[in-house]
């Protein structure tokens, strides 16, 4: 069993790692590779033991994907419309000499782009949550993870200084002067590097918290604080790395949503250990939320082009139209990029090829229907909910507090700039996201025994003569009355 485990951790790390490298695996030899791999961990992890809590949220998740293939299905399927058929049906029988079934979509299959990243959500959140099952893996997960992301934030700082006009072996097509790394947008780049941000962020946070000391004088005579100590030195130098290329990146939506995130995970990590009100929490958060809005106003391209960009609203109008025309079933899983461009009026003025809604739930509203779309945003919440709660349960030094946490905030970062944004729909990102992702739910709800709650168990009244499992007890004779026999 355990070496099953290994195997299956380590066919869902070699994707974690390596799916961001070539362009984000945004071309489907990409996407095939790792679905197949990540398809082979989902099938050795089936056979892991897990506990109820766990078998519960995992076949609540496999029922939400079953929901949302189920429509998608349903969507292609001739004389299954009900009234619901795509328009587009009935123009092509009255254009051209053919015809056309009436379907629900706007095209008569599902794009094989649109396939390959639900099997990607599928598979890296199966695997991740697989791997979650065991505290020692998923901190294996979670460390390569960090380490990978902060590679690639110090490739693309190298890469922004030494060839700034090249992506890889090409020539950068768009975003110069801004930081991709391996991604072609910069947006998604700057999602990325937060998440290890955020993950390097919590483990200097947690090194700094294992100090023991209780006055200046024996924080600097005691030695084992010098290698504490160094390993804080080192981990804020990685955390300020990350933080330093989501800069150069010049996202606005990805640096903001990173804050975001690392706020909430600093939140976790320091409930409990700072006892105050509730009011003064409140009231500090929202400082601490106000102080952060007014540095990213005067930051980057934030101070230079303001929060929001005029043409994704005109974008967002357009789709929030499509919905009204199409609110149960929506227009055809992947169907968005094919019918945008019959929407674009003359005073939509922003250039390029617009194939995301740059909206992950708002086109998955306009493809998918209100009712999946609902499901989807709910579980989101649900998601957050289980990371924060079992995050707050542990001890403030426990190791799996700060790694709950950082999930934590990663989601957070993750579902906000998804909202105005993409980066859930580039595999590179998307496989890293599921997979940290499927880990930390697996966590949250693992059976755990607080080890001073173990040990007082253990060793509560115990009378002679009693047996207790793993607890061998021997009892001298003793005569009573100070008389020895």
């Amino acid at each position: 069993m355990e070496r099953l485990r290994s195997i299956q951790l380590g066919l869902t790390v070699v994707p974690l790692c390596l799916a961001p490298l070539f362009f984000g695996s945004v071309d489907q030899l990409s996407v095939v590779v790792w679905v197949t791999l990540l398809s082979a961990a989902m099938l050795c992890g089936a056979i892991l033991p897990m506990n109820t809590a766990q078998r519960r949220i995992l076949l609540g998740f496999l029922v939400l994907c079953g929901a949302y293939a189920a429509v998608a299905v349903i969507q292609i399927m001739p004389g299954l419309a009900g009234g619901l058929e795509d328009p587009i049906w009935r123009h092509v029988s009255q254009l051209l000499p053919i015809s056309a079934s009436p379907r629900i979509s706007a095209r008569a299959e599902i794009p094989t782009n649109a396939i390959g990243h639900f099997l990607l959500a599928v598979t890296s959140f199966t695997s991740g949550f697989f791997v979650g099952t065991s505290r020692r893996h998923s901190e294996v997960l979670t460390t390569a993870a960090r380490h990978s992301i902060l590679l690639y934030a110090a490739y693309g700082l190298f890469a922004l200084a030494l060839t700034p006009g090249m992506l890889l072996w090409s020539p950068k097509l768009a975003y110069h002067g801004s930081l991709t790394a391996t991604f072609v947008n910069h947006n998604t780049a700057a999602t990325f590097i937060g998440c290890g941000l955020i993950l390097w962020f919590c483990l200097a946070f947690q090194t700094l918290q294992s100090l023991q000391f209780r006055s200046l004088r024996e924080l600097l005579l005691t030695s084992s604080n010098e290698h504490v100590a160094f390993k804080f030195i080192l981990r804020s130098g990685a955390a300020f790395t990350c933080m330093f290329a989501l800069l150069l990146t010049g996202s606005r939506g990805g640096l903001i949503c990173s804050m975001l995130g690392l706020l909430v995970a600093i939140g976790l990590m320091v409930a409990g250990v700072i006892r105050v009100r509730f009011w003064y929490a409140l009231v500090s958060a929202i400082a601490a939320l106000a102080v952060v809005v007014f540095w990213l106003s005067h930051v980057g391209g934030i101070g230079s082009r303001g929060f929001f960009d005029d043409g994704r609203w005109s974008v967002y109008q357009y789709c929030v139209d499509l919905i009204r025309q199409r609110p149960l079933m929506g227009s055809g899983a992947g169907t968005f990029a094919d019918i945008f461009p019959s929407l674009r009026g003359t005073e939509f003025n922003t250039w390029g090829v617009w194939d995301f809604a740059h909206s992950t739930i708002l086109e998955i509203a306009v493809e998918m229907g209100i009712p999946i779309a609902l499901a989807i945003a709910l579980a989101a919440v649900i998601s957050l909910l289980i990371l924060a709660r079992a995050a707050l349960k542990l001890g403030w030094k426990d190791r799996g507090r700060g790694s709950l946490a950082a999930i934590a905030g990663i989601a957070t970062a993750g579902y906000l700039h998804s909202i105005i944004d993409f980066s859930l729909q580039i595999p590179g990102f998307l496989i890293v996201f599921g997979c940290l992702l499927g880990c930390g739910i697996a966590r949250s709800v693992a059976e755990q025994v607080p080890v001073r709650q173990a040990r007082s168990r253990e060793f509560e009244s115990v009378r002679p003569g009693t047996d207790v499992p793993g607890l061998a007890l021997e009892t001298p004779p003793v005569a009573s009355r100070g008389k020895i026999p």
